[in-house]
Order: C-alpha cells, then structure tokens, then sequence
C-alpha cells in the first residue's frame, strides 16, 4: 500500500477505534470513521499475543494483500483499522479474504 492510503499517526488510529462503527468476526475485527482527508485509509493492528515479529509481520502482509484491491474501489474520506484476532494466525488465505471482505462491505454500507 502506497504511503498516503495508510493510517501512520496514533491519533488517526486512536480515533478510529474509539469512535468508529465495528464489525467483526472470529479472525478480524474492523472500524470505520470519516475522515477529513477525503480518501480512504487503512492501518492494521496486530498484537504481541498473537506470536513473535515473524508471526506478525505475516499477518499484516497477508492483510496488507486483501485489502490493496479494496482500497483502490473505495470512494470517499474514510479511516479503517483492522485489527487481527488469534483465529487470523493459522486462517486459511481464502477464508480470510472472505472475512475481510464482509467485513469491509458492512462497515462501507453506513
């Protein structure tokens, strides 16, 4: 994901998840909050419980795939942060496409 379609300052995320709609499921959860910048952006959490860096890092790229065509048909100003859940480690590349996918259409619909 290019540099300007990426949520990099803690406030941005802070404020996402505090004051953002939420859908989940069993491998991710998503939040979605307007923004002023007028595009959409995109910050991925993933927590040290889930595994060391190796763990991580192959979370977040594999996240990082499912959402660049996403991004690039969504409209409008919005921030998403998508915070991974333990279920997302050992998740099947299909099946989390499925899940990040419903996820984003619900939390785009409001």
């Amino acid at each position: 994901m290019e540099r300007r379609s990426r949520l990099l300052r803690s406030a941005d995320f802070e404020r996402t998840l505090r004051s953002g709609r939420r859908a989940a499921s069993g491998y991710v959860a998503l939040f979605v909050s307007d923004n002023e910048v007028g595009r959409p952006r995109v910050g991925l959490a993933v927590s040290r419980k889930l595994g060391n860096a190796v763990v991580r890092n192959r979370i977040k790229r594999r996240m990082r795939e499912l959402v660049r065509p996403l991004l690039s048909r969504a409209e409008g100003g919005r921030d998403v942060v998508i915070v991974a859940r333990a279920r997302a480690v050992n998740a099947e590349f299909s099946r989390l496409r499925q899940e990040i996918e419903m996820l984003w259409a619900k939390g785009w619909e409001s």
